[in-house]
């Protein structure tokens, strides 16, 4: 991911000051966290106070008002990796509503045409509802046929960091997923990491 040259310090500080205040006073966290100029660092910031508030209704709205912000930045995976945040603390309590989300972000995630930027949206995303399988399935055949279509130690390294979830999820493809995997030492203990875990399962 580029760097993105818009974050100023005020960003990052009031992202800081946000998760602070929080703990002591959500109202003033939540004024403060809207007033942050950059999507990424708003979105985040609003994720965060929504977890101290106290009704469902109260969290939703937080939780949507960050996932709008989100969608205001230009860059697919930007958009897509930042919306994981408010998707994570939603997931618990809102499950069908996050589900809705999810279409709209696989989508998006699908449209952007560099693999490697792509298979590390949809890993962010994935890694927000792993704990939900019928979430998570929403999410991997995309995720899987992005990683089939990169190469490189970072794609690699996304291979065995989605694994366990691919195990979980789509297991028929698990093979020749490793097999994607470039040849060398960290393959060799992949495989062998997969083969101790069948052996247990006998």
């Amino acid at each position: 991911m580029a760097v993105d040259d818009s974050i100023t310090s005020a960003d990052v500080q009031g992202r800081t000051r946000v998760g602070l205040l929080a703990l002591t006073d959500p109202r003033e966290a939540l004024e403060l966290a809207r007033a942050i100029k950059h999507p990424w660092y708003r979105c985040q910031s609003l994720a965060k106070v929504a977890d101290y508030y106290s009704t469902k209704k109260q969290r939703l709205e937080i939780l949507r008002e960050a996932l709008n912000a989100a969608q205001t930045q230009k860059d697919i995976n930007r958009v897509v990796s930042v919306s994981a945040w408010p998707r994570r603390i939603m997931a618990p309590f809102a499950v069908d509503e996050v589900a809705k989300h999810l279409n709209l972000l696989v989508k998006q995630a699908n449209s952007e045409t560099h693999s490697l930027r792509r298979a590390d949206a949809l890993f962010v995303l994935a890694n927000a509802v792993e704990d939900d399988l019928t979430l998570l399935t929403m999410i991997m055949p995309s995720l899987v046929r992005a990683l089939f279509d990169g190469h490189g130690w970072r794609i690699d390294r996304l291979i065995r960091r989605t694994v366990n979830m691919v195990k979980r999820s789509m297991p028929e493809v698990l093979e020749q997923l490793v097999a994607h995997h470039s040849d060398g030492g960290k393959k060799q203990l992949l495989m062998k990491r997969i083969a101790e875990f069948s052996d247990l399962l006998d």
